[in-house]
């Protein structure tokens, strides 16, 4: 690095990412992985846990289409950091809920990852366009952190609320722009890696979740024709796959665990610092103390349902229809494209083929016209 102190021209995080709602998110995280037991917790908590981080990557989303040369918007960092943890934690906490894993609600959840990841590639992207400056004074010495006045420096730079840059998303009372030292524990480059290494689960679990939709989908439609005696042989594989799981399932919890923590403690204390921390919404405001309450009279109505066993009675449905126009016709459009994309072919996972070629004596091409006995050796393998 060279000389001086590197700046940018810089929007301040807004409230959607100051502390209050970071905490709240937390804390949220931390109820549904240690009280997935509890469905009261999980009922009040899942659903919000999935929701920040898909909010924070429509964000991070919007910020790459609507990229200002000369300023960046300092809400990449809450997006980052809401987006990370989603994607680190929100999956291993999915598969506990039948919700939302089991039932027709997993393809919720691919889409819900196809976002997170949309937003993790548009932050890298945002990041590895923003640049920083060498602070100078006008006469052209150069200003230490030291000798920084967040008032009044600029570093010859154009960046004020009358002569911009101007940003469609920071109009009106949103528009104050200052000129601050770029960040030094988490640096834009740094982010810009961090953000590439957690597209890596996000793809994973694309992967492995897209190949669940399949096999199941597979299973309730051929898998009664194609039906068969169980072999002992594909059990026993089936039996290690299972194990093999089970020791990866025990691997992957301390070890995104422990990723989680990281980033939540190194993005704390970015967030923290004093530059990226400048004309942040303090926790006292109602934009941040709001959030928490709020969800505090959910978790605690959830909770009030949950010890009074408050039963909920289905409305009887009507048998007569009536629904006449074309939203029956599009919905089942839908569902046949639906049918379609996630629908394997008859054969992909069938492995009757497999077994009967892998209970036939083994034989190389063109043994037949070599081995006079091949017929009779066969025959008593068989």
């Amino acid at each position: 690095s060279g000389p001086g102190l590197p700046v940018v021209c810089a929007w301040p995080v807004s409230g959607q990412y100051g502390p209050g709602s970071r905490v709240l998110y937390y804390v949220l995280v931390f109820l549904c992985v240690f009280g997935k037991k509890a469905d009261w917790i999980k009922d009040a908590c899942l659903a919000a846990v999935l929701l920040f981080p898909a909010v924070a990557a429509l964000h991070g989303i919007t910020l790459a289409a609507l990229h200002v040369d000369g300023a960046v918007d300092m809400d990449i960092y809450g997006a980052f950091q809401l987006c990370s943890l989603g994607i680190l934690a929100a999956p291993a906490t999915v598969k506990n809920s039948r919700t939302y894993f089991m039932d027709p609600g997993r393809n919720i959840i691919f889409l819900w990852t196809v976002l997170i990841l949309s937003g993790l590639l548009s932050l890298a992207v945002e990041f590895f366009r923003t640049k920083s400056q060498i602070c100078k004074s006008s006469n052209g010495s150069l200003i230490s952190l030291a000798n920084f006045d967040y008032e009044t420096t600029n570093c010859t730079l154009r960046c004020s609320v009358d002569d911009g840059p101007f940003s469609p998303m920071r109009k009106d009372a949103a528009n104050n722009i200052y000129v601050i030292p770029a960040p030094t524990l988490l640096t834009f480059g740094t982010v810009t890696l961090l953000c590439a290494a957690c597209c890596i689960p996000a793809i994973l679990t694309l992967i492995s979740m897209w190949n669940k939709i399949l096999e199941i989908n597979w299973k309730s439609r051929f898998a009664a024709e194609t039906e068969k005696p169980p072999d002992p042989e594909e059990k026993q594989v089936k039996a290690i796959n299972s194990l093999i799981k089970r020791f990866l399932n025990v691997i992957e919890a301390p070890l995104f665990g422990l990723a989680v923590v990281v980033i939540l403690i190194l993005g704390e204390i970015n967030l923290f610092s004093r530059q990226v921390r400048y004309q942040t919404e303090p926790i006292a405001s109602i934009g941040q103390w709001a959030p928490i309450v709020g969800t505090g009279l959910a978790i605690m109505g959830s909770l009030s349902n949950a010890l009074t066993h408050v039963s909920t009675q289905r409305s009887m449905a009507s048998t007569i229809p009536t629904d006449r126009g074309g939203r029956r016709k599009v919905a089942q459009l839908m569902s046949k494209i639906g049918d379609y994309m996630g629908t394997p072919g008859h054969g992909q996972f069938d492995t009757s083929s497999f077994r009967r070629d892998a209970n036939t004596y083994p034989t190389i091409p063109g043994e037949q016209f070599r081995a006079e006995g091949l017929m009779d050796t066969e025959r008593r393998y068989n």
